[in-house]
């Protein structure tokens, strides 16, 4: 069975206020004992799979769940197991959800490793939880919401769980989208997609914080129509974001899932502004506050990350101050960034436009839609033919620019690769990957250099000397910058028929 659902993450301090709510609702109040299961290499959880026997009022059920590749679709199998099984429960069985296509994604992943029969598995970890749950109607649909609270048990370690989940009972996915931003505003939630299962391998592999997510292209095939395409990449760039804004909203502030987050927010835009047109007719009210997530985002790694790095080479160069002094006043934190309400709405809008809808007679076919997605990619590879011709003379608000269209024409080019032929694209790609790193390290000396500038004119005398290195550094760095854009100028279009 394919559900739709959003789990979000609840503050502590919320928690009270959305009990009482759900309590004066007559919520179902239910005590919930869960057991996952998985093999010794952890070879379900790598595979996004969940096998659990769960106990509430007395009845075990068997239940498995599997992703689909939706945002916030999975498949979810259940079982009921009665009988008379005393405290440790029924032994788990993997057949009772053979015929499924969760059951045959399970027995596909036991098989590679010689697991397929009960004894290959054990388990991992166990869930309690105190839940309230109710359906409710709400804009022209029917959500159930439960809301959990408990912990999460692996071996000695021990993990808080505190959240909600909204899963359609019936109706459009507007509605689950609709009621998922009223729980936003209300209550300061914020989606995440760190499952119960996810958190219990984690927490019993001794592990506190997850990897960050890179980008994954969407799979196309040139017998998409353009909503299709569309959708299918708007949903590779959300599910990085989401993965990575449920590490940053979880309150780890790691680097590398900040940086990720914002990749997965540009490449996002660049999907909503380059391939729109593709899908439906609908304002972007959701690109402004990523738009400015993003900034906010940026503003924290210069000063976390480019100011430390610079630092860094100024102190080699013998600068009598190194330290490049931001302006007063605290950088903003990650982890408000993501949980802003205005941002978590923003998410639920555009996977809103993930979701399959009513079939547009006006939609692109699949030749328009190609000849459509190539014209995008001559566009951006004119501007970069430019750029390669001007770099050294444009002022720094071009070469600005010049970095953002290159970013785009990259992620634009990855996110439609695969309706080309792949060793075409692959090479087209691996052409652009320098220029974008010679520019991604000119655009860092000017930050530096803004930064050195402002301090030197506030009286600092000290940093003139930062001034003028940096200041020396762009010569030689627009100068190699130049070079690598006129080398990837002259790669060959994968999209030319």
């Amino acid at each position: 069975m394919r559900e739709i659902e959003f789990k979000f993450g609840v503050l502590p301090a919320h928690a009270a206020t959305i009990d009482t709510a759900l309590r004066r609702a007559q919520a179902r109040r239910q005590a919930i004992e869960s057991r996952y299961f998985d093999t010794p290499d952890r070879r379900l959880a790598a595979a996004g799979l969940s096998l659990r026997l769960r106990r509430s009022s007395g009845t075990w059920e068997q239940t498995l769940k599997a992703p689909t590749g939706g945002l916030s679709e999975r498949l979810e199998e259940t079982a009921l197991r009665p009988g008379r099984w005393g405290t440790e429960g029924p032994p788990i069985d993997p057949s009772l959800h053979d015929g499924t296509a969760a059951g045959k994604r399970l027995r596909e992943v036991l098989a590679e490793g010689g697991a397929a029969a009960p004894a290959g598995l054990e388990p991992v970890h166990t869930s309690t939880v105190m839940r309230r749950s109710i359906e409710i109607d709400a804009h022209g649909g029917r959500v159930e919401v439960a809301f959990d609270r408990g912990e999460i048990h692996a071996a000695a370690a021990l993990a808080p769980v505190c959240e909600v989940e909204y899963e359609l009972k019936g109706g459009d996915a507007g509605a689950l989208v609709a009621f998922g931003k009223d729980g936003v505003r209300a209550h300061g939630l914020w989606l995440s997609t760190l499952s119960k299962s996810a958190r219990g391998d984690r927490l019993s592999r001794g592990e506190t914080v997850g990897p960050p997510v890179k980008a994954k292209p969407p799979v196309l095939n040139r017998g998409m129509a353009g909503p299709e395409i569309f959708r299918a990449v708007l949903r590779a760039c959300l599910a990085q974001v989401l993965a990575n804004a449920t590490e940053v909203g979880e309150g780890h502030r790691t680097a590398e899932s900040i940086h990720q987050l914002r990749v997965g927010i540009r490449r996002a835009r660049t999907a909503w502004r380059e391939l729109a047109p593709l899908g439906p007719s609908v304002v972007a009210d959701w690109e402004t506050p990523l738009t400015e997530a993003f900034r906010a985002l940026g503003a924290y790694r210069d000063r976390n990350t480019v100011v430390a790095t610079l630092q860094a080479r100024l102190a080699e160069s013998g600068s009598p101050e190194p330290t490049l002094s931001l302006d007063a006043g605290e950088p903003p934190d990650p982890v408000e960034v993501v949980r802003d309400r205005a941002f978590q709405c923003a998410l639920l809008d555009a996977i809103a436009l993930t979701l399959p809808g009513p079939s547009d007679p006006g939609s692109p076919g699949p030749n328009d839609a190609l000849d459509f997605v190539a014209s995008r990619l001559d566009r951006l590879h004119k501007h970069l033919k430019r750029a390669a011709k001007r770099f050294e003379t444009s002022t720094p608000t071009d070469q600005h620019q010049a970095r953002k269209r290159l970013k785009r024409l990259r992620y634009l080019g990855e996110l439609a690769g695969s309706l080309y032929k792949p060793e075409r694209t692959e090479r087209y790609l691996e052409r652009l990957a320098p220029a974008q790193d010679a520019l991604g390290a000119h655009i860092d000396l000017l930050v530096g250099l803004d930064i050195a500038r402002a301090s030197a004119e506030a009286g600092d005398a000290q940093a003139w000397f930062n001034v003028g290195w940096l200041t020396a550094q762009l010569a030689a760095s627009a100068h190699g910058c130049r070079q690598a854009l006129r080398r990837a100028a002259r790669a060959e279009p994968f999209w030319k028929r």
